[in-house]
């Protein structure tokens, strides 16, 4: 149940940082309210095995930007080292992320409530320890991925089902 009530009120956090953003974004552009539970989301695999997004603005398949969603990392995952087209900011709703970024100081622990953001470079993204790790991520840009070398020569495409190379 503690659990729970602490999933519930960290998603709660994650909507209450998705209305400042569209709020912020928008400028006093009126729109409709929105109200998403956390038990509404709609998480799907980005590839198998991999992380599951649940995307709230935009979709993976969109053309143009902005997109916001949610991310599941399982404990221990780590991305390979990638690049995205735009650059984003994360919050840390539950475990402990690493980003390393090309150029870069070195990479911190962020625990849940830390925040990050990640321009346009190479980088690679770890979900560290045993537990899961949620975030909410935010990119004025479409959503893209494409994996790299650490010295950011792009990789082949993705096989389906294969997770990116490390």
């Amino acid at each position: 149940m503690k659990t729970t009530r602490r999933m519930l009120a960290l998603m709660l956090g994650g909507t209450a940082l998705l209305a400042l953003t569209v709020t912020a974004r928008a400028k006093g552009a009126g729109g409709p309210f929105v109200q998403l539970p956390a038990a509404d989301l709609k998480f799907e695999e980005f590839y198998p095995g991999g992380p599951t997004e649940a995307f709230i603005i935009g979709s993976k398949e969109a053309k143009h930007g902005p997109t916001a969603f949610f991310i599941k990392f399982k404990g221990g995952f780590d991305s390979g080292w990638h690049i995205h087209e735009s650059e984003y900011t994360g919050v840390v709703l539950t475990g402990t992320m690493l980003e390393t970024s090309k150029g870069s100081e070195p990479a911190k622990p962020l625990p849940a409530g830390s925040y990050y953001r990640q321009p346009t470079v190479v980088h690679r993204t770890q979900c560290v320890g045993t537990a899961e790790c949620l975030l909410y991520i935010f990119e004025e840009g479409r959503f893209s991925f494409t994996p790299t070398t650490e010295d950011g020569k792009p990789l082949p495409p993705m096989k389906p089902g294969a997770p990116p190379a490390k």
